[in-house]
C-alpha cells in the first residue's frame, strides 16, 4: 500500500485533501493530519503546541502508520513544514510534492518584516473575527480561481474554514508563519530524491519561487497547472495526482 502524507495550508485542514481520494490510483492510502490551530486542533491554546517541533511530531506520528516510505505532499504553509520534516527524515519518504510552497525568506531582515506583518494579521484575527479576516484573506488574487469553483465544491471548503477559531489561527501565524521559520534555501541541495514543484498558472509569485527552488535541487520537476491559482489540491485534484511518480 503506497501512502501519501499530506500537509494542509493556513486556514485549511486535513479534510481539504479528501478530493484526492476519488482520483488516486488503486493501492494508495492518504494520511492528512490537522495542524495546531486548524480543524480538530483549532482550539489548542498551549504555546508549545504551536512550535515547529510540535508540527513535526504530528508528521512523525502519522508516518509511523505507514508501512513504507511515504509520498510527502505539502501545500503552502504545509509545504514549509513538509520541507523541514523531509530534511530531518531523509529515509522516510521517497517523493516530495510541494504545492505553492516556499523554503522561507532568505534574510533576517525579510523574516523580521514578515513576522511584523503576520503579527498584525494575528491582531486583526483576534479583534475583528473570522468573517472580516476571510474577506481580507480571500481577496488575494491567487485565490480568485478557487472562489470561482461551483458552489457544490466551494461551499464545503468555506464551511470548514469558518469552523476555525481566530485565536488558533493567530497562534499559528505567530509560531510557524513565514517570518518565524528559518530559511531552508541553502539546504535544498540536500534533497537528492525526486521533488515535484507544482504551482498554478495564476500564481506567478510562487511559480517564480518554485523555479528558483528547482535550480538548487538535483531531481526537481516544475509543473504549472493551467487555469489554476494557489490551491491546486482544491481546484484540480485530478491534475495534482498526475505528478505522482
Amino acid at each position: 500500500m503506497a501512502t501519501i502524507l499530506a500537509c494542509h495550508g493556513f486556514t485549511g485542514e486535513g479534510a481539504d485533501f479528501e478530493p484526492l481520494l476519488a482520483v488516486l490510483p488503486p493501492g494508495h492510502a492518504l494520511l492528512a493530519p490537522d495542524f495546531p490551530g486548524h480543524g480538530s486542533r483549532c482550539r489548542q491554546r498551549t504555546p508549545s503546541d504551536y512550535s515547529l517541533a510540535a508540527h513535526l511530531d504530528i508528521l512523525d506520528e502519522s508516518a509511523r502508520n505507514a508501512a513504507e516510505p511515504v509520498t510527502l505532499l505539502g501545500y503552502s504553509m504545509g509545504g514549509r513544514i513538509a520541507l523541514h520534516w523531509a530534511l530531518a527524515n531523509p529515509g522516510k519518504f521517497h517523493q516530495l510534492i510541494l504545492v505553492g510552497a516556499s523554503p522561507g525568506l532568505p534574510t533576517e531582515a525579510e523574516r523580521a518584516e514578515r513576522a511584523y506583518a503576520d503579527d498584525s494579521v494575528a491582531k486583526y484575527l483576534r479583534t475583528q473575527g473570522l468573517p472580516a479576516f476571510y474577506k481580507y484573506w480571500h481577496n488575494q488574487p491567487f485565490f480568485k480561481t478557487l472562489l470561482a469553483l461551483p458552489a457544490a465544491r466551494l461551499e464545503p471548503i468555506l464551511s470548514r474554514r469558518h469552523q476555525n477559531d481566530p485565536e488558533g489561527l493567530a497562534l499559528s501565524l505567530e509560531h510557524v508563519g513565514t517570518g518565524r521559520l528559518s530559511s531552508l534555501w541553502e539546504r535544498l541541495r540536500e534533497l537528492t530524491g525526486p521533488v515535484d514543484l507544482v504551482t498554478g498558472e495564476h500564481d506567478p509569485k510562487f511559480t517564480e519561487i518554485a523555479r528558483r527552488m528547482g535550480e538548487r535541487m538535483p531531481k526537481a520537476r516544475l509543473s504549472v497547472i493551467e487555469g489554476c491559482g494557489h490551491a491546486i489540491h482544491l481546484e484540480r485534484p485530478d491534475d495534482l495526482v498526475q505528478v505522482l511518480r
